[in-house]
């Protein structure tokens, strides 16, 4: 399949997912961007999300448990309300995170596509990269270095923060 054909399925599933309110409202401008270029398109992204996860074994990263996903600003409401829902065992840790946004890009040629990789880079998107490619397409992440991951507590040892 040549590089047209890619870009005008993913701008049919990209329509759909705008359609039914699936795309990130915080992307769009960003998206419809690169989309613009005739020879790039994006293939997924997200605006950032903000999580809350438990860890009921400490140290074991396959029992970590994704537990709410926010893809906006939250309140300490949110985030109370939220645990309070939750059955924490004890001796679990829990966690909220802040991650940045992230995109994925398919690029006309290896050339723009470390073009683009080094200009997001040079503006703070230090953990982009090129993925893969072949001679149809080039795929580019790009993700920023931001992240935020901040302990609430660990059962009866520390209480989730206060309002101020």
């Amino acid at each position: 399949m040549e590089f047209s054909q890619y870009k005008s399925n993913a701008m049919k599933k990209l329509e759909y997912a705008l359609s039914e309110g699936l795309v990130d409202e915080g992307v769009i401008s960003v998206i419809n961007s690169f989309n613009s270029h005739p020879d790039i398109f994006t293939t997924s992204s997200c605006a950032g999300r903000i999580q809350l996860i438990i860890l009921p074994d400490i140290g074991r990263k396959d029992s970590v448990q994704r537990r709410k996903t926010w893809h906006r600003v939250v309140t300490t409401d949110d985030v109370e309300g939220a645990i309070s829902e939750f059955d924490i065992p004890d001796n679990s840790i829990v966690i909220l995170q802040a991650q940045s946004p992230i995109f994925h890009l398919s690029c006309r040629t290896m050339e723009l596509a470390i073009k683009l990789r080094g200009i997001v880079h040079g503006q703070g998107w230090k953990y982009s990269s090129l993925i893969t490619g072949n001679d149809e397409k080039w795929n580019v992440e790009i993700l920023s270095a931001n992240r935020i991951d901040n302990l609430l507590f660990r059962k009866g040892i520390i209480s989730p923060p206060d309002e101020e």
